[in-house]
């Protein structure tokens, strides 16, 4: 596949009257490709060919840029956070260009994962999940571990205070659910920065699911060695926002703030879930400046006493008599 790219490639590369990459893909090693963009060469191409017809219809013109240069600028600015990194690397194109750009790919992406982040299916899939759950920290009936976190935006135009969290940055609140291989099998990226987490998973199309017995019981907290475990299980979530923040820094407060509407932050947010998941299937390392993610606890929100706190304790203590 390499070889038919490099022809495409090169062809392309002589078409291309005014784009053109200052870094080559196909003269630079796997390492600095993986620092810069995340993947290496064979991956970079999959992603390429994989989106081409959805971003092919660009290219019909003298002038276009191609699917290559758009994709190796929107996983530079993923990686990175910086227009100015993107503006660098690949001469003749400007700012609006690259913005352009990024909201086709990540479009695109966003679409992918709806498909492809999913939740076990089937009772075989669920088992070997569990299972899995089981050996990281010695908890039952685990098949996933559940979390959110704040992506910081720039203050949007509509609605501003709702965007606007406890911690007084303008952000979303996205909900991620993981498997303990730090694979993400469920999001919900649509929420402003102020939205308690407990009032996301209540309205949420996967709590009912669960509710439906589709995935089984869930899991909450009990006593010391429950507790114990139930840490040393749920860690995973807090490890796979640090790598993926670390990862895509366009994600991390350290890159600046997303410098989109709310709807557009959303689909970045989704193609950062999907490469992040390619990045774990492939085994690629963390970044060397990876870092913990900064944990958020929410103040308990009011109006959670009632029935559904009961039942939550007796189910708390059915697991402690029967597992603990």
């Amino acid at each position: 596949m390499e070889l038919l790219f490099a022809h495409e490639y090169q062809q392309a590369l002589r078409r291309e009257r005014v784009f053109r990459d200052q870094l080559d893909l196909l003269h630079v090693c796997d390492q600095e490709l993986i620092s810069k963009y995340r993947f290496p060469r064979h991956e970079i191409i999959n992603i390429i060919h994989e989106l081409e017809p959805l971003l092919q219809r660009q290219t019909l013109r003298s002038h276009a840029i191609t699917v290559c240069t758009q994709i190796m600028a929107t996983l530079r600015f993923l990686a990175s956070g910086s227009f100015q990194n993107v503006v660098g690397d690949i001469s003749g194109l400007s700012q609006p260009s690259v913005s352009n750009i990024i909201t086709s790919v990540t479009n695109a992406l966003a679409e992918k994962s709806l498909n492809e982040v999913k939740m076990p299916a089937g009772v075989i899939e669920r088992q070997q999940t569990m299972r899995d759950f089981h050996a990281l920290g010695g908890f039952p009936r685990v098949i996933g571990a559940i979390d959110g976190s704040r992506i910081p935006i720039k203050a949007p135009v509509d609605d501003e205070a709702i965007f606007v969290n406890r911690k007084k940055f303008h952000s979303m609140n996205i909900q991620v659910v993981c498997d303990a291989n730090k694979r993400i099998i469920n999001f919900n990226v649509s929420n402003p920065g102020s939205t308690h987490d407990s009032y996301i998973w209540s309205n949420c199309e996967l709590r009912a699911r669960f509710q439906r017995g589709e995935f089984g019981d869930g899991l909450l907290l009990a006593e010391q060695e429950y507790n114990r475990r139930h840490t040393r299980t749920r860690v995973i979530i807090e490890q796979v926002f640090g790598v993926l923040k670390s990862r895509f820094r366009c994600l991390h407060k350290s890159g600046g703030n997303l410098q989109y509407k709310p709807s557009k932050c959303a689909k970045i947010i989704a193609a950062c879930l999907l490469l992040h998941n390619r990045c774990i299937l492939m085994n690629i390392p963390n970044p060397d400046d990876y870092e913990e993610d900064e944990v958020y606890m929410e103040p308990e929100e009011r109006g959670h006493d009632g029935a559904q706190r009961v039942l939550g304790r007796q189910v708390r203590d059915l697991l402690v008599h029967n597992f603990f």
